[in-house]
């Protein structure tokens, strides 16, 4: 077997990368240090190199053992809060649907994308969802990648901004327990088991979000009634948000941009009031249920859900209020986008 030895070489380079932007923002108490700085350098290294990408395998294994890290922190209880705000949890779901395919309308109108594309483009829950089934549909995974992936990177940004000024010591509801070192144990071992398993079931069930949500089901329903205790040291943690923020950064290399250059300016402006738009959802939120504006803001965030529960475990967000909402607004977007964006372009395209 040949040895790509230039492809070894790019990849010391992107690790030496993420170590220089990774660290001051770490020593600095940057939330979510390691997925922003990896994104960052990924997106560096990507502008001149446009031939590399997170290996599937390891981004695949990544999501599972998030889905396992979110595990941690669920109770019996979740669903308990999600019934006790029900009314308020609609109106931010339908609303977010709403505004959506405002922008959408928008998108068509004011750019040369198409219907399926913008709609697709512009829906939150899930970066890595969206793209997956938008081909689908008829849009262009593409140019549905760069818009999703540009929100994600501003949505990163403003949240560790924000966590930076509202993480307090009172927001540590949850907290699940990690170590920088830890001798190898039967119950860590259990942890990348359940991982792999989830993975791996993800290619007879077709789940929105799979990688994610089935190891998290089962190392919640395992965890939650005694039978294993789940653990993730603080080094697989940090390997597996690099993973995740490089698989995104790598994605911006210079044929997606110029594929995109002239609409990305209505990229931008619609990226910028769904952030204004949640950030007003969050407020209605925080002044209802009378809970830290951090948590508020991670539930309604339209970055998905992979990076709400990596800043909500990052600064001790309240879980409880943040993944029901992801999840119902993941799984009403993935069932209504299509509607939407047919409806688009069967009425806006000429």
């Amino acid at each position: 077997m040949k040895i790509n030895y230039s492809k070894i070489r790019q990849w010391i380079l992107i690790v030496i990368l993420c170590i220089v932007i990774i660290i001051p923002l770490y020593l600095n108490n940057v939330p979510a240090a390691f997925l922003l700085g990896s994104i960052l350098a990924g997106i560096i290294f990507s502008l001149k190199n446009d031939n590399l990408s997170v290996p599937k395998p390891i981004f695949n294994l990544s999501q599972g053992i998030l889905g396992c890290l979110t595990a941690e922190a669920i109770t019996s209880n979740v669903l308990t809060d999600l019934i006790s705000y029900w009314p308020l949890a609609l109106i931010i779901t339908v609303s977010t649907i709403v505004i959506s395919m405002i922008l959408g309308i928008f998108l068509v109108r004011f750019s040369s994308l198409s219907g399926t594309t913008a709609i697709w483009g512009i829906m939150p829950g899930g970066a890595s969802v969206m793209v997956g089934i938008c081909g689908d549909y008829g849009a262009d995974p593409r140019l549905v990648a760069l818009i999703q992936y540009c929100r994600v990177i501003f949505v990163v940004i403003m949240l560790a901004v924000f966590s930076h000024f509202f993480v307090t010591e009172f927001n540590t509801n949850i907290e699940p327990q990690t170590k920088y070192i830890t001798a190898p144990s039967l119950n860590l071992l259990y942890t990348l088991a359940i991982a792999i398993l989830g993975v791996s079931l993800t290619r007879l069930i077709k789940l929105p979000s799979g990688r994610v949500f089935i190891p998290m089901i089962i190392g919640a329903s395992l965890q939650i009634n005694g039978v294993m205790e789940l653990e993730t040291p603080e080094w697989l943690l940090m390997i597996c948000f690099c993973s995740i923020g490089l698989s995104v950064g790598l994605r911006f290399n210079l044929a997606v941009i110029k594929l995109a250059i002239r609409t990305l300016p209505a990229i931008l402006l619609t990226i910028f009031i769904m952030l204004i738009f949640c950030y007003l959802q969050a407020s209605l939120l925080s002044a209802y249920l009378g809970i830290d504006y951090l948590t508020c803001f991670l539930a309604t965030s339209p970055g998905g859900l992979e990076t709400s529960v990596i800043i909500a475990l990052d600064t001790h967000s309240n879980l409880a209020i943040i993944l029901p909402l992801q999840i119902l607004r993941l799984f009403s977007v993935l069932i209504f986008g299509p509607i939407i964006a047919n409806y688009i372009s069967r009425k806006l395209q000429p």
